[in-house]
């Protein structure tokens, strides 16, 4: 079939294209499993100004499959690429200039980017098989290639999108910095854990004594939460059975927080200078006009 790309020629003409920039959606083993447990099946690549796109086999049994640093060259040939979620792609290919669509999208539209991969033919299979690691494997190559088209159909009008002022620093180095966070997961007490967070799959996102979190970072307030497999990670109960869950994966855990941490980025952002006196003291004193601010007014 004519949209599969397997032979050298086919990927030599699909490299071509590269300087008029496309669009790469992964396909990983399982789109249920955190990424950091998934393997590449499948690389769907949509060059700008093409009819349909294309998709190139890597782990697939319909397919001659193609190895993966070819596939990175030809990614890395494309000008401008770019993708529904960069922190995702990163697990499978280093792209560091690619675009994060939805993360564009939330910055300009402030609100989330809307697509969905629930299609009747593949949710056939993960009906059956959705709690195996390798589901996509099992789905025709067709079929993937059919729901990528359908998503690209859908968010394709965002990339026309006028970049906003600050995005290349979201786009780069904070998802970077997330990418990188996710990467050592956090040591737990496997059976307590499970017992006390009750994880839709622990499979999902936890190896051996080690689970790993995914930071969203397309959320309308621009602030990161932190969940995956229906568990908060960045709102654990502070009861002792849950604290007692986790543990320390090298010698000891190192806990901080920041004094008035959004007061003080706000009164950067108007020029209002801070002492290292607490921010919600200065700012109390400054609200009652007194030196001496009681526990009532405070709180």
């Amino acid at each position: 079939m004519f949209y599969i790309i397997e032979t050298d020629t086919q990927l030599e003409r699909l490299q071509s294209l590269g300087r008029l920039g496309g669009y790469v959606d992964i396909i990983p083993s399982n789109f249920y499993y955190h990424p950091k447990l998934t393997e590449t099946v499948a690389v769907y690549i949509r060059p700008v100004n093409s009819k349909h796109g294309f998709i190139i086999p890597v782990n697939h049994e319909e397919g001659l499959n193609v190895d993966r640093e070819r596939v990175y060259e030809v990614l890395k040939s494309f000008n401008t690429l770019y993708t529904l979620d960069k922190k995702t792609l990163l697990y499978h290919f280093n792209l560091q200039g690619a675009t994060d669509l939805s993360l564009l999208y939330s910055m300009v539209k402030f609100e989330k980017l809307e697509y969905s991969r629930d299609f009747m033919y593949i949710n056939t299979f993960y009906n059956k098989f959705k709690n195996i690691p390798v589901t996509n494997k099992l789905i025709p190559i067709s079929k993937l290639y059919e729901a990528s088209e359908d998503i690209y159909s859908k968010v394709k009008d965002s990339i026309d999108l006028t970049i906003p002022d600050g995005f290349d620093f979201y786009n780069n180095t904070a998802t970077n910095v997330f990418f990188l966070l996710e990467q050592s997961g956090l040591g737990v007490h496997k059976k307590d854990f499970i017992e006390m967070f009750t994880p839709r799959d622990i499979n999902q996102n936890t190896i051996d004594d080690t689970t790993y979190t995914y930071y969203n970072l397309y959320n309308i307030t621009s602030r990161p939460t932190n969940a995956f497999n229906s568990v908060n990670y960045a709102a654990i109960p502070k009861t002792d059975k849950h604290r007692k869950c986790f543990k320390p994966q090298n010698d000891f855990f190192v806990e901080f927080d920041f004094d008035g941490y959004h007061v003080r980025l706000l009164c950067e952002q108007l020029g209002y200078e801070l002492t290292e006196e607490s921010a919600h003291m200065q700012l109390a004193k400054k609200y009652f006009k007194k030196e001496v601010v009681g526990d009532e007014e405070y709180t």
